[in-house]
């Protein structure tokens, strides 16, 4: 059976109606991964809960995943390198233009079976 070494990448981005500069920036890079690695999905919105820093409250926000499978090897040396440089700059963006505390992107190897 024929597979395809690919590295998941899944983006966190809170789902905010009130502010439309999220709706923008979540439009923009699910359409930029959507072109630049051939798709790109994107969840509909669901709760997430964390504690506050001081610890004494449950904090309910509304999240989406983006998702999108690179063609890159992440345990190739020179592959890692282009897909952290990668996410590094979109984590950098998104952190400007949104205005968050903290963005989430991770990243795990997958194995896709091709026909």
């Amino acid at each position: 059976m024929p597979a395809e070494k690919r590295t998941r990448v899944e983006i966190f981005l809170p789902a905010r109606s009130d502010l439309a500069d999220y709706q923008t920036i979540t439009d923009w890079l699910a359409e930029e991964l959507a072109y630049a690695r051939g798709g790109s999905t994107l969840t509909t919105p669901f709760t997430d809960l964390y504690v506050s820093t001081s610890r004494t409250n449950i904090i309910r926000d509304s999240v989406q995943v983006l998702f999108c499978d690179f063609d890159l090897d992440a345990d190739n040396e020179n592959h890692h390198t282009e897909l952290t440089g990668y996410l590094e700059e979109l984590r950098a963006l998104m952190m400007e233009a949104l205005s968050e505390e903290e963005v989430w992107i991770i990243y795990y190897p997958i194995t896709r079976i091709i026909a």
